[in-house]
């Protein structure tokens, strides 16, 4: 079987194509692929390193205000859709798998003209712009979250793909570091995140050994006993994570992943601004199953963090109710329904 693979705009929809394409490999061992995408060097080198082909389109994007840049950004799109429709044409890929994201509109679009059949994945609770426009082109439309709109038929529930080296460690007996927290604003960094972290650093350390992805918007100066502050975690972020009694993170559909795989007891802090509101809506969700603890601006920061780090009880629970809701198994589900003849 030959698949193209799409997404794009942040490593946040390329990373879990790829778990999606490791596990197509691992079921399919004739399979073929390809990846379009944008122009974002990253993302080349990303999939370029899984020795998949990568094909870059012009790309637009899709903004729910008014800008004049949504007009150059439209003739992007449309550039965009013509040389998805080459690639496609060309390649001739038995079924397309979207895991949104701008770059996604313009391929799906291609994909539905030439009558290839679409498999399309949404991260959080509910859907963002681009799935949206690409569920009404889509024969499937995978779900992260056990949402309204699952149905069983088109709407199914397999939850978010994660890492490889996540699940590995899932299916491990990790012994916790009872002491250790770990903090996570984004590779991007989260000045709300850190400026909590800075403010009650004192307090927090040496109490607690914390370990602080800050992104490139950090005070490297900030330093106190127990305290480990880095730009980006990579390799080491899913042992860290296993390791950890607490994390401290943004309310990415992905980081949730993981925190849910691991069975991680957690306090996230979801981007209220500069955003369409769906990391609240994750949040919100995940604190309805117990599943989290979920940070107001309003609330006491080190109340909270004692809280969830002295009772065991409050930890246990959470944690627990984490383990349910993650789906170990989204990947293979994903590929199985990508590998299903029409």
């Amino acid at each position: 079987m030959k698949v193209a693979l799409t997404g794009g705009g942040t490593l946040g929809h390329v990373i879990p194509a790829l778990s999606v394409y490791d596990e197509l490999r691992r079921m399919d061992e004739g399979l073929e692929a390809f990846f379009i995408g944008g122009d974002s060097e990253r993302e080349r080198r990303i999939v370029e390193d899984r020795n998949m082909p990568f094909h870059a389109i012009s790309t637009g994007k899709l903004r729910r205000y008014f800008s004049l840049r949504n007009l150059t950004d439209m003739l992007r799109v449309i550039k965009g859709y013509v040389q998805a429709r080459r690639i496609l044409r060309e390649q001739r890929p038995d079924v397309l798998f979207s895991k949104g994201g701008f770059v996604s509109v313009p391929v799906v679009a291609a994909a539905s003209s030439l009558g290839i059949r679409i498999v399309t994945h949404e991260s959080d609770f509910s859907m963002g712009l681009a799935n949206r426009l690409n569920a009404r082109h889509a024969d499937v439309v995978c779900l992260s979250f056990d949402s309204p709109l699952v149905d069983g038929v088109k709407y199914v529930l397999t939850g978010n793909p994660v890492r490889s080296d996540v699940l590995a460690l899932s299916k491990d007996n990790v012994e916790q570091e009872r002491n250790l927290i770990l903090v996570l604003g984004g590779s991007q960094g989260a000045s709300e995140v850190n400026d909590l972290i800075y403010a009650n650093l004192d307090r927090l350390c040496p109490r607690y050994r914390v370990v602080h992805q800050c992104g490139g918007h950090g005070d490297m100066s900030k330093s106190a006993e127990g305290y480990e502050q880095r730009e980006f975690i990579d390799r080491e972020l899913a042992g860290l994570m296993a390791r950890s009694r607490l994390v401290i993170s943004r309310a990415g559909a992905n980081a949730i992943a993981e925190i849910c795989a691991l069975g991680k007891c957690s306090l996230l802090i979801p981007l209220r601004h500069a955003s369409r509101g769906d990391q609240v809506e994750n949040a919100l969700h995940m604190e309805k199953k117990g599943a989290c603890m979920v940070y107001a601006q309003t609330d006491d920061f080190m109340k909270a963090v004692v809280s969830l780090m002295e009772d065991d009880d409050l930890n246990a629970g959470i944690a627990l109710a984490a383990s349910k809701e993650g789906h170990a198994d989204a990947a293979r589900r994903i590929a199985g329904i990508l590998l299903e003849k029409r």
